[in-house]
């Protein structure tokens, strides 16, 4: 009997999660199906270069449907409903897909209507259109107050905003805009990043390099008119240019299948990714709440555990290892410079210097992203 797997999202987690699978597994006996609605898919990271034309945007996209290795059978449709007591999934196109294992991996959305006046003001790079808008804003800018950060907790690759604040100081430096420009960094802890030891050291090269910083910073509200960003704790600051990531959710799907917390995002057990009792539902990549970056490198931990669990299971095996939060990436601290942070649940990263060869490993992510990655190779 052929055990049918359904994917939902064709996402980084959902592509990565069909491929590492298909590699794990024989046709004849797993049936693999993805479910999303992407006609192409965008490398995220890239993001922070594009806004400085440091990359060539056509290079960060490829068709979807070519990424899937062979074996994977895909459908572009949009699910409407995930019914999980009744094996199924419903999507707007009609269908009535049924599983013996479903892997949600519906990523998250943008949210900027949560923050009154972003949308009239507010720049940032975390897809396509936004990270070209941004590049035609700097391009431009002349010298003046900038304001950088997020406007809430979670988001998709948490160091991406000092990443962009450390290229815009390298960028404004060498077209001599440097001395015409205020760089402030704000965040909404009490530090400026989520990891402790991260956070002491790129408050230190902030601090080396005139960035002002502004923690406990949680955004309120933007006054487009005076230009002018309002924290939840006071804090107001004037701009020129701001560039701030917008607040993120889960899936609207996810919230109306009944499966989301607060926030839209799916609760699954920290050790074995798998939803509430059911042992055949799982949540990976930015879909979950897990207590984890939500970024590719995570997926591709969370993929590379669950596909060879559902392996030995379809197998006829026991499989008793655990996920253990496994988060692997390499962050921009400047031009050339960059840093590698590795850590897991019980493991912090080291975060004691950058190097040249850090910043060369992010600069051919992409290639690797969709050469290795994606096709379940790495």
């Amino acid at each position: 009997m052929v055990t049918r797997v359904l994917i939902v999202g064709d996402g980084d987690a959902g592509t990565i999660m069909a491929n590492k699978l298909r590699f794990h597994t024989d046709r004849r006996d797993v049936d693999i199906t993805v479910v999303g609605n992407s006609k192409d898919h965008y490398f995220k990271p890239d993001g922070v270069h594009i806004s400085f034309n440091m990359v060539d945007y056509k290079k960060s996209v490829k068709p979807t449907e070519f990424l899937f290795n062979y074996g994977v059978n895909y459908i572009r449709d949009t699910v409407s409903r995930i019914d999980v007591a009744d094996h199924s999934v419903q999507t707007t196109g009609g269908r009535n897909l049924d599983y013996d294992y479903l892997i949600i991996a519906t990523g998250d959305r943008f949210t900027p209507e949560d923050v009154p006046g972003y949308a009239e003001s507010a720049k940032h790079f975390y897809d396509l259109p936004h990270a070209l808008e941004l590049q035609k804003e700097i391009k431009g800018f002349k010298g003046g107050k900038v304001v950088i950060g997020q406007a809430s907790i979670p988001i998709m690759c948490p160091p991406a905003p000092y990443e962009f604040t450390f290229l815009l100081e390298e960028y404004l430096n060498f077209h001599g805009l440097k001395d015409k420009t205020e760089i402030h960094y704000i965040y909404p802890l009490n530090r400026v990043f989520t990891i402790p030891n991260v956070a002491d050291f790129v408050a230190k090269r902030m601090e080396e390099r005139g960035i002002i910083t502004h923690t406990l910073f949680n955004v309120e509200s933007i006054d487009p008119k005076n230009k002018k960003i309002q924290s939840l704790e006071g804090e107001s600051i004037n701009y020129d240019l701001l560039v701030l990531i917008p607040p993120h959710r889960g899936q609207k799907v996810i919230t109306d299948s009944g499966l989301a917390d607060e926030s839209g995002y799916i609760d699954v057990d920290k050790y074995k990714l798998n939803y509430k009792d059911y042992d055949n539902v799982f949540a990976i990549g930015d879909a979950t709440n897990l207590p984890v970056s939500k970024a590719g490198a995570t997926a591709h931990f969370e993929a590379l555990y669950l596909s060879n669990r559902i392996a030995a299971e379809t197998s006829g095996n026991v499989y008793n290892e655990l996920y253990e939060g496994d988060v692997a990436c390499t962050t921009v601290t400047g031009y050339e410079k960059g840093l590698t942070l590795y850590f897991n649940y019980n493991k912090p990263p080291r975060a004691n210097y950058d190097s040249k060869l850090d910043y060369f490993l992010k600069w051919q992510s992409g290639d690797t992203f969709f050469s290795s990655m994606l096709r379940g190779v790495a």
